[in-house]
C-alpha cells in the first residue's frame, strides 16, 4: 500500500536507496526501483526508469559515508541523475565514495 506524503504539492512520491562506494551496488529500501552505472572514479549515474517523475525539477538528497568526501549532485532529466563525489581536503580530487541517497519528486506536472 502506498502512502501520500503530506504537502501543498500533488502526488508527491520518495525513493530511498545506498550506492556502495565502487558503483556497482544498491541496497535499501527503493534499490530494486532504480539502476546503478558507476561511470568513472567518484561518478555514479543513477537511472529512474519508469520510476522517473514528470519533471526533472525533483530533490535528490546524498549523504556521503565514506570518510573525508563530499557530494554534487547533477540531474539530467525527469529519469537520471549523477553523483559526483570528491576528497573533501581540496574539493576537486574524484574519490569512490559510499552514498545515502533520497529522491523527492511528483508524478505530476502542476504546481502550486
Amino acid at each position: 500500500m502506498l502512502r501520500s506524503i503530506k504537502s501543498a504539492q500533488r502526488k508527491l512520491r520518495s525513493l530511498h536507496f545506498k550506492c556502495s562506494a565502487d558503483g556497482t551496488a544498491l541496497s535499501g529500501l527503493d534499490s530494486k526501483k532504480v539502476s546503478l552505472t558507476d561511470t568513472g572514479t567518484g561518478v555514479k549515474t543513477i537511472e529512474l526508469g519508469s520510476n522517473g517523475f514528470a519533471s526533472a525539477d525533483y530533490i535528490v538528497q546524498v549523504t556521503v559515508s565514506t570518510a573525508d568526501s563530499v557530494a554534487q549532485i547533477s540531474i539530467t532529466d525527469a529519469n537520471t541523475f549523477v553523483i559526483n563525489t570528491f576528497d573533501a581536503g581540496d574539493g576537486t580530487t574524484a574519490k569512490d565514495a559510499e552514498c545515502h541517497v533520497s529522491v523527492i519528486g511528483s508524478d505530476i506536472k502542476d504546481r502550486y
